[in-house]
């Protein structure tokens, strides 16, 4: 109410406002490697924070673990999951991601991947020879590089 030198004025009833939260934390950070052409791809996949308002977007950042800047990533803002494109070989990187809504930013959450695909090195002892009683065969042998795990078949 407005009070003066004249009087008080009357009381106004006032209505609470509701306030909004920023969205909650993103979670179940995953991550799948895919290769295509000899390039290495990070999928990057998250669920949905909870939130007040309505998610407008995600903000997806990553860095190779050990540099200190990050490198934004532009995800669909209807979906969930971003591609990390043409990561290095052998290499850990860190990513995270945090919700967008009307009201501000959540936080990041931070996950770090696995390392990712490396090359193995060479076979040695690569040997030809026919195979004793045969002129229309081939035997091939060699010895696995000593840094070679199998990672995945093709």
């Amino acid at each position: 109410r407005a009070v003066s030198d004249v009087g008080s004025g009357q009381w106004r009833n006032v209505t609470s406002q509701r306030t909004y939260r920023v969205p909650s934390q993103v979670s179940n950070i995953q991550f799948i490697q895919t290769v295509s052409n000899g390039i290495i791809n990070l999928q990057v996949t998250w669920n949905e924070p909870t939130s007040d308002r309505l998610i407008q977007r995600y903000e997806v950042q990553y860095r190779k673990q050990g540099v200190s800047s990050w490198t934004s990533v532009t995800p669909n803002p209807t979906t969930r999951q971003t591609t990390v494109r043409n990561v290095d070989r052998g290499s850990v990187y860190n990513v995270r991601v945090r919700a967008v809504s009307d009201v501000g930013s959540g936080q990041w959450r931070n996950v770090t991947s696995q390392r990712t695909y490396r090359v193995p090195g060479s076979p040695t002892n690569l040997m030809i020879s026919p195979p004793s009683g045969s002129c229309d065969q081939l035997m091939v042998t060699w010895t696995a590089p000593s840094n070679w795990t199998v990672e995945k078949c093709y």
